[in-house]
């Protein structure tokens, strides 16, 4: 029910969500995805960067919702360079 919870929140995908949550474990606790099959290797490498990707896009959005582009766009101009 957590996973739907996440799903229904977020606009990403059960199953993304649940191999975000299987990668996560299994990098924390230092284990490989070796144990799998090859493709099932490659479909959760995949979809956990995509669900990655996915997460940066949702924070990236909630950090500049109430912006408008042209605001972000005066201040990137007006950013000094370094």
């Amino acid at each position: 029910m957590a996973l739907k919870e996440f799903a229904d929140k977020s606009n990403i995908s059960i199953g993304t969500w649940a191999n975000l949550l299987i990668m996560g474990s299994l990098l924390s606790s230092d284990k490989s995805l070796s144990a799998f099959r090859p493709e099932i290797q490659k479909a959760m490498t995949a979809d956990g960067l995509a669900g990655i990707g996915e997460l940066f896009k949702m924070a990236s959005l909630e950090a500049v919702k109430d912006t408008s582009i042209a605001d972000l766009y005066q201040k990137l101009l007006r950013k000094p360079k370094a």
